[in-house]
């Protein structure tokens, strides 16, 4: 309820006034009430308003989540006035509509359950590391005798980039397993979770072996199809056209160079400073008190985590056929792991080494755990559940969303006014605003793809025969780009939920700290990188001032913690008193 007082001052509101005194009196029940009372407004409004009303369960569920920091409540009010809307207003046909049309078929989804069922795997198997000292055995040998924060950091943006292969997955086990390193070093839980959510998507979506590769070739290849090209081969061929819009991911480059930047000079924005300077005098505290872990622990856990990634590799490799073919080429690579059903893949990789993980820690260090492994693993699977919860509701009101085809007026909305030169920043925006109001890139994607690349090839005046005009090449890299922007920014995002809770951190702390980084990276992404792409300027130009500006911001704009790198060298410099 603060920060919406807050929030009228700002605007200029005089607070001796009775309307306002009333307002301000309002508990953030009553508030809540009544922005959800509004839903039934929308149903009043004529046809012509339809389209504008299906982005209002996201901004409900947007302004509930910042306003009562409650995110099932909000989560569920929003997927419900979803509901209303589609019901026209009757509450009896929602309420039915939301579990018969809405939440079951979310349940009944296969990609939904594996993605649940592998996220309380994963935390069974973290449970079980920790339990039987392994998490601090890699803690220590990460961090080395000195718990130095830069190390810790860096090793975790580091470990983001091995796990390169699935956002997903990265986010589950980059927050689980750095968790205890970054803890001992002094880091916050929030900003683990900026680290982990930070190298996940950006990175996945622009490797070249991925799970996402195969999912944007065909959305490119859809995309020239609907324009009229129904093989299109050559210089229009998916793949190479994917090759050629990675220099345009402006987002992900600016992301990651700004995660990099604040782990390495120590400097930090908004919540997150406070985060940070909390957590300095926690870790401090924390070194005194370690054990010295068994030598077998650290190895049992590396095992572990060595199988879960060459696992998963192999997995998908041999799912999407590998072995059938002769040749061995990033193309077949690709082709191969985008015919792989990476939920598969993920779930059984993960209950694979959830076995070796209780069998070497039976066979390695008996009696290192009073209860039996198996209660450790479902007590750790136990943890899951809320954090699952809320990924089943944000999955629910995402359909919900769908069926509103808010995604669809969107489109509409853009292609009615749209100068060339500006085709690539306004799909940028677009994909952003898109993705963060559904909570899914790849919807995102599914949606704007086969439309942005009509619309980019009639602005043109492409013919077939002709070269591709660079704009074309700017605007699939946009969308890409944006879809991974508002998805990074969105509260009701699979990512941002699991990298939290895997970070262990409240997902609202962790969109509240990292917003400030992810817009300046979009920010810049779209001033410096896609605005002057539409009018012609070189992308290798492009790509250095974006670092630039990047840097510019981190160095002048945020504020160094004490005790960071830039301050002192001494890692018993003190600040704050920070939660345990």
């Amino acid at each position: 309820m603060e920060a919406f007082q807050a929030v009228l001052r700002t605007l200029g509101f005089d607070q001796t006034k009775p309307m306002m005194q009333f307002i301000t009196k309002l508990s953030s029940n009553q508030v809540s009430l009544g922005l959800f009372g509004l839903t039934f407004l929308w149903v009043l409004f004529p046809e012509s308003l339809k389209g504008p009303s299906s982005l209002w369960p996201s901004l409900l569920a947007l302004f509930l989540a910042y306003l009562t920091r409650d995110i099932y409540v909000a989560l569920f009010a929003g997927a419900f006035s979803g509901c209303l809307l589609l019901a026209g207003g009757n509450p009896i046909r929602a309420f039915i509509g939301f579990f018969d049309d809405h939440l079951v078929a979310v349940l009944a989804d296969p990609w939904n359950v594996s993605v649940i069922l592998f996220s309380f795997m994963m935390g069974g198997l973290v449970e079980v590391l920790n339990r039987n000292g392994s998490m601090l055995a890699l803690s220590q040998y990460f961090l080395g005798q000195s718990m130095d924060r830069r190390r810790a950091g860096l090793g975790t943006f580091a470990m983001g980039w091995v796990v390169f292969f699935d956002g997903l997955a990265n986010c589950m086990l980059v927050g689980k397993t750095m968790r205890s390193v970054t803890d001992r070093a002094g880091i916050s839980r929030e900003k683990l979770a900026f680290i982990v959510d930070s190298t996940a998507s950006p990175i996945a979506s622009f490797a070249l072996i991925s799970t996402w590769i195969a999912t944007e070739m065909g959305l490119i290849l859809a995309g020239f199809q609907n324009a009229g090209v129904a093989q299109p081969t050559g210089d229009l061929a998916p793949y190479k056209l994917l090759i050629e819009s990675l220099p345009f991911r402006f987002y992900n480059y600016f992301m990651l160079a700004i995660v990099f930047l604040t782990i390495w000079k120590g400097r930090e924005l908004g919540p997150m400073w406070h985060y940070e300077s909390k957590a300095r005098s926690s870790g401090l505290n924390q070194r005194a008190s370690l054990r010295k872990p068994k030598a077998r622990s650290a190895w049992v856990g590396l095992s572990c985590l060595i199988v879960l990634v060459v696992g998963v590799f192999f997995g998908l490799w041999a799912d999407g056929g590998g072995g059938q073919s002769d040749s061995i080429s990033i193309r077949s690579l690709i082709a191969t792991f985008g015919r792989a059903r990476a939920d598969v893949v993920f779930l059984c990789v993960s209950g694979l080494v959830s076995v070796i993980a209780i069998w070497l820690t039976r066979l390695a260090l008996p009696g290192v755990t009073k209860e039996p492994l198996i209660q450790v693993f479902l007590e750790g699977m136990r943890t899951m559940f809320m954090p699952m919860l809320i990924l089943v509701l944000a999955f629910t009101l995402s359909h919900v969303v769908k069926d509103l085809e808010t995604a669809q007026w969107l489109v509409a909305l853009l292609g009615q006014w749209l100068p060339v030169f500006l085709l690539p920043v306004l799909v940028f925006l677009l994909s952003a605003l898109m993705s963060f109001s559904t909570g899914t890139s790849w919807g995102t994607m599914g949606v704007v793809m086969p439309l942005a690349i009509p619309v980019a090839l009639s602005l043109t005046q492409w013919s077939p025969g002709e070269n591709l005009s660079t704009l074309v090449i700017a605007t699939i890299g946009s969308v890409l780009a944006g879809s991974v922007f508002g998805d990074h920014c969105s509260p009701i995002s699979d990512t941002t939920i699991v990298s939290s809770f895997a970070s262990g951190c409240d997902p609202m702390d962790h969109v509240r700290s990292q917003l400030p980084y992810a817009l300046i990276a979009g920010g810049i992404a779209a001033l410096i990188g896609f605005l002057p792409s539409g009018l012609g300027v070189s992308v290798w130009l492009l790509l250095p001032l974006g670092f630039v500006g990047c840097w510019l911001c981190i160095q002048y704009k945020a504020k160094p913690v004490d005790g960071s790198p830039e301050e002192s060298n001494d890692v018993g410099v003190k600040g704050p008193q920070g939660r345990p």
